[in-house]
């Protein structure tokens, strides 16, 4: 059995870490038992409330303990069996891992899961092969009454030229689709560039 420390300062969201805790019992492995995490014990913030909040999680009866703490410096935690010990005094909880064989960069990984860190993704530009088939129709609806170039009349159902065609949709529905994905990729780039404007921070990146 090892127990691993790991000290950060951003918040995590309560009901992601409690699902995740929860989760643990049916994860652990009965046999290789490494990498099973058996007690979860510490002082954290949550991002729903400023106050500290002591942390305490038995796997084996999956029974979390969530209960707020008085105003006052942190107390130091145990030792970790690591290597790395550099506890920053500008972090502010702390959260230590008890199980077999843990790995210091797991238990990051599984406390990253438990915070609102991950930037979302930049949306890519829509292009007329992107277009779905709803998307058509929906121009289709929105444009068939606009005005026809010359030669061409609309019978109530079908686009007639001066030879007699007939088309399903509007003669200029080409523009009207170029119109779509002009306004559509002016919705995207605002949507990437207020995206690229928000701050996103790990969870063990030191604040600033």
């Amino acid at each position: 059995m090892v127990q691993i420390c790991v000290w950060f300062n951003r918040p995590l969201e309560k009901m992601r870490f409690a699902a995740k805790c929860k989760a643990l019992k049916s994860s652990n492995k009965s046999s290789p038992f490494s990498g099973n995490i058996y007690h979860i014990f510490g002082k954290v913030k949550f991002s729903d409330s400023d106050r500290t909040v002591e942390v305490c999680h038995h796997a084996f009866s999956n029974t979390l303990s969530l209960v707020p703490v008085q105003e006052g410096p942190l107390p130091s935690p145990p030792e970790s069996r690591t290597e790395n010990r550099d506890y920053s005094g500008s972090q502010e909880s702390f959260l230590v891992f008890v199980g077999c064989s843990l790995k210091e960069d797991d238990m990051k990984d599984w406390l990253r899961q438990t915070a609102k860190q991950v930037r979302p993704q930049r949306k890519a530009l829509k292009t007329r092969g992107m277009l779905t088939s709803q998307e058509i129709k929906n121009i289709h609806v929105k444009r068939h009454l606009d005005p026809l170039p010359a030669g061409y009349f609309y019978n109530g159902t079908q686009f007639v030229n001066f030879f007699g065609d007939k088309m399903d949709y509007h003669p200029l529905m080409d523009q009207f689709m170029n119109d779509y994905l002009e306004e559509a990729n002016r919705e995207i780039e605002k949507y990437n560039r207020e995206l690229d404007n928000q701050e996103y921070h790990d969870l063990f990146e030191q604040k600033t």
